[in-house]
């Protein structure tokens, strides 16, 4: 699930696809029809070219035969002006000359011409082709159209659209808690339909919420009081042989009630969290305030004393059922925390981890014991045991506990089993749990 949201991560929202779709077939459009005018810019300067070079050989036959009168009659007739002498800076593009004539194709500006040269006489004829050499304007109009029709289905687009930006704001508010949230319904069937279905959603999801709320009220109140007032009762009651049963069962039952009540707020959001900077040794005594052990049965090596941002209380929890599982599961010898750091994740089954994280700050709690039967994901599950641990005092929902925490502060967990190395034949290794704090990141 994690990797197919890093995948999903990188396609860029459905507004930003349509804006860039927009941008790139203007661009395509623009560039299209640019090289369009190009080429047909091109065309008209070959063809102006080749026209001003026939024109100029017709009017060199007539100026060496000395007939003005035609000469000047083939230049007007054409549309050319007669001038005195080539432009200063215009560019010659063909050149042609033997002993007596002379001939030269230039150009200036948006200006073609000729200039003819015979026994030192001088005749210079240029005619402006500003308007042949301008673009096209019926295709400038095609141009415009385009753009217009493109702008028109852009926004067409965009307004049909609208109602999912709405439905996704919508759905934002709605994961902060808001369930009575409510979106107009628009004209259009389809969309219509889907805010229908979106507001009826929010309503039977408001009443079970409601209903959820009501149900842990009960639960906190209700019967937390009876379960403390049992308790004061049961220390008051004189001994007799079904006291310590009556207490065991009461204790658990106060404990399952708490869990199931810590279990509940953590789905809640990470508004419940009270976020502070403090060290990992902070958080290991504060958890171990809260646990009853023997100082022979736990071993502790702080490596590390690194920097933790998030909510001493609701880690401490998460320590704390990360310990108390390791106590109640352990086959023998002591239970050991390490805080240090992390290098090279490879052969640690890890989730909640950005890939390519190969160094990491890490609490971790060894324990020795027999094989999982199971993936470690299924103990994450709410109520999830093996049926070898029936007569283990426990209810399941410590590990599940921990993951919503965990997935709360953003923090990683990783899991190794170790085969026993003293002894090969041994059908006991260590077991090692480990919450994991990306390095760099807060």
């Amino acid at each position: 699930m994690k990797d197919e949201l890093k995948i999903r991560g990188f396609i860029p929202p459905l507004f930003v696809q349509i804006y860039l779709l927009f941008i790139v077939s203007i661009g395509i459009s623009g560039t299209i029809i640019y090289l369009i005018n190009v080429n047909n810019l091109k065309k008209n300067e070959e063809a102006i070219l080749s026209k001003t070079t026939f024109l100029a050989q017709q009017s060199l036959l007539e100026f060496i035969s000395g007939n003005t009168i035609r000469l000047r009659e083939i230049v007007t007739n054409n549309h050319y002006k007669i001038v005195r002498q080539m432009p200063k800076n215009a560019t010659i593009l063909l050149e042609n000359h033997d002993s007596f004539v002379e001939m030269k194709i230039f150009k200036f500006e948006s200006h073609y011409g000729f200039d003819l040269e015979y026994l030192g006489m001088n005749f210079v004829a240029l005619r402006d082709y500003e308007v042949e050499l301008s673009m096209d304007s019926g295709l400038n109009l095609w141009i415009l159209l385009d753009f217009l029709i493109q702008l028109l289905t852009f926004a067409i687009l965009l307004v049909s659209l609208y109602p999912l930006k709405i439905l996704r704001s919508a759905l934002q508010e709605f994961t902060k808690g808001n369930y009575k949230i409510k979106i107009p319904v628009p004209k259009e069937p389809q969309q219509a339909q889907l805010a229908l279905s979106f507001n009826a959603m929010s309503v039977k999801i408001s009443k079970l919420m409601m209903a959820r709320e009501f149900v842990l009220r009960n639960i906190g109140h209700e019967l937390k009081t009876p379960i403390s007032k049992a308790k004061l009762a049961l220390e008051m009651m004189p001994e007799n042989l079904q006291k310590p049963l009556v207490m065991r069962c009461v204790r658990n039952l106060d404990n399952l009630t708490s869990q199931i009540l810590t279990f509940e707020k953590i789905q809640e959001g990470g508004d419940l969290l009270v976020w502070s900077k403090f060290d990992v040794e902070t958080l290991i005594v504060e958890t171990l305030q809260h646990l009853f052990l023997e100082e022979e049965e736990l071993e502790i090596d702080i490596e590390e004393n690194f920097k933790i941002n998030g909510d001493l209380q609701f880690l401490s929890i998460a320590l704390k059922n990360l310990i108390g599982n390791a106590k109640k599961y352990k086959s023998n010898g002591k239970i050991i925390v390490q805080a240090k750091l992390e290098k090279g994740l490879e052969n640690i089954i890890t989730w909640g981890l950005m890939s390519g994280v190969n160094e990491s700050f890490a609490i971790s709690v060894s324990n020795f014991g027999a094989p999982l039967k199971q993936p470690i994901n299924y103990y994450f599950e709410p109520f999830s045991r093996e049926d070898t641990h029936a007569l283990i005092q426990g209810y399941g929902l410590g590990l599940g506990i921990l993951k919503g925490i965990l997935e709360l502060h953003h923090l990683g967990f990783g899991y190794v089993y170790e085969k026993n190395q003293v002894n090969e034949n041994s059908v006991e290794g260590i077991h090692h749990f480990k919450i994991i704090f990306p390095k760099g990141v807060e």
